[in-house]
């Protein structure tokens, strides 16, 4: 059961948003409680309608005391997983399944934010850091730091370990200390996370809602030491020169992209300019590069090492597909990643045309020569993957590399190394993770 708490504090008209997209994508088995701050705006009229006509607990408070209000309402809750939310969040559909599947598959996951760790194309806000976690066919960002207070935590570290909300201390506007919250949550043996895209708009960060109140959010970030006002207007003043960007993938067009999360610019450009779908798997440019590479060079073979989830291999297959000939051998070494790829692979339709392999591609002994070949495991298997599967590449064989961006010192090291010694002739393109597209050297006569 999920405990869904909504902090309200004036801003009606996105009180509203919330709750109605809250109710239109939760699903079954929950209970929704709202604790309104002494609002002054109207929220008090609307919230006692919304009692009237559905089954909704709303909390009233004489005063406006923060982010300490979820404290009153906590103790109420009988859910086995606690949602704080503030009133400026709309829910999308899928939230709740996103939800369930993230607790199902991470034991040790104790505080799940539906935000993306990267900000949306709409939002005036900043990247923040993590790193990639991966169990049964689930990606989440695991956070060093805190995630934010609008998210859901098990209901044991509230019952059972004695976390509470606190304020921000020291500010004049009384905002929950959500780094206290999230650093609560690690010192009870649990982890924070962001979730692999979002799952809701962030509706409190996004320009039109700044003009339509600026005196609101002045004060806000008046409060925000860390950022302030001029942090604030900084954000959006980048926010504006962001150039406008069509996120679609020409290999995947059912699905959409979000932002490149990787921090280093290319070029001189920042890396969000490109989209990914995880932080593993090629970005999605080079997704729709292995697309049309496929078409272009028409091959009869192809061979992957490192299949991962399964998108550049699905990438490929589609091209060869449209081709009308050639199959596609996948290699991947870890069995949670292969389950998932041949599921994904299994639910694009495209188990006929690919291989996938559970197999170190170090032990693979092919049966067919390759015409295209895509190096794409470990950064320092590249030297001993390609003298591995040499005897069976053609002459001219298309290889791709991925993972030559400057952060990758040791693929850029080994494929100066293959080039040098004439093994590899090609062309290396600047993406957020690099990506290099050549062609093999011809055998010496013996």
């Amino acid at each position: 059961m999920l405990s869904t708490i909504i902090l309200n504090w004036n801003r009606a008209h996105l009180l509203r948003q919330c709750v109605e997209s809250y109710l239109a994508t939760v699903g079954d088995d929950f209970e929704l409680m709202i604790v309104d701050n002494a609002s002054t705006d109207g929220s008090g009229d609307y919230l006692r309608r919304l009692e009237a006509t559905r089954s909704i607990r709303v909390i009233y408070l004489l005063e406006n005391i923060g982010g300490e209000a979820f404290n009153f309402v906590v103790p109420l809750t009988r859910g086995d997983f606690i949602h704080l939310s503030e009133n400026d969040q709309i829910f999308l559909p899928g939230w709740r399944e996103h939800v369930v599947g993230a607790f199902a598959a991470f034991a040790d996951l104790g505080q799940l934010s539906l935000f993306s760790d990267t900000p949306t194309d709409d939002e005036a806000w900043e990247p923040k850091p993590s790193h990639l976690r991966f169990s049964r066919g689930k990606i989440l960002y695991e956070a060093p730091d805190n995630i934010g207070t609008s998210s859901i935590l098990r209901a044991g570290l509230f019952r059972d370990n004695g976390v509470t909300i606190s304020n921000v201390s020291g500010v004049r506007l009384k905002l929950p200390d959500d780094g206290k919250l999230s650093r609560d949550v690690r010192a009870a043996g649990y982890w924070c996370a962001f979730s692999d895209r979002y799952y809701v708009r962030n509706a409190g960060h996004e320009p039109a809602e700044f003009d339509r109140d600026p005196g609101y959010y002045a004060e806000n970030y008046a409060s925000k030491p860390l950022v302030g006002i001029a942090g604030w207007h900084a954000r959006i003043e980048e926010l504006s020169k962001r150039p406008k960007i069509a996120r679609a993938s020409l290999a995947f067009p059912e699905h959409e992209p979000v932002p490149e999360k990787t921090p280093f610019p290319v070029n001189g450009m920042p890396a969000r300019l490109w989209s990914m779908f995880d932080a593993q798997s090629a970005e999605t440019e080079v997704l729709d590069l292995l697309l049309v590479l496929t078409r272009l060079v028409k091959p009869a073979h192809v061979v992957e090492t490192g299949t991962w989830l399964g998108l550049s291999a699905c990438a490929i297959a589609r091209g060869l597909v449209a081709n009308g000939f050639g199959d596609l051998t996948t290699l991947e070494v870890d069995p949670e990643a292969h389950r998932a790829a041949a599921a994904a692979i299994a639910g694009y339709g495209l188990d006929a045309v690919i291989e996938a392999r559970l197999v170190s591609s170090l032990e693979f002994t092919p049966d067919r020569h390759y015409d295209m070949a895509v190096l794409d495991s470990e950064p320092d298997l590249l030297i001993p993957e390609f003298h591995r599967l040499r005897p069976w590449l053609n002459d001219g064989a298309v290889v791709v590399c991925r993972r030559t961006a400057p952060q990758f010192p040791q693929v850029i090291g080994d494929l100066r190394a293959l080039i040098g010694e004439g093994a590899l002739t090609g062309i290396d393109f600047p993406t957020p993770r690099g990506v290099f597209v050549g062609r093999v050297g011809a055998r010496a006569a013996e």
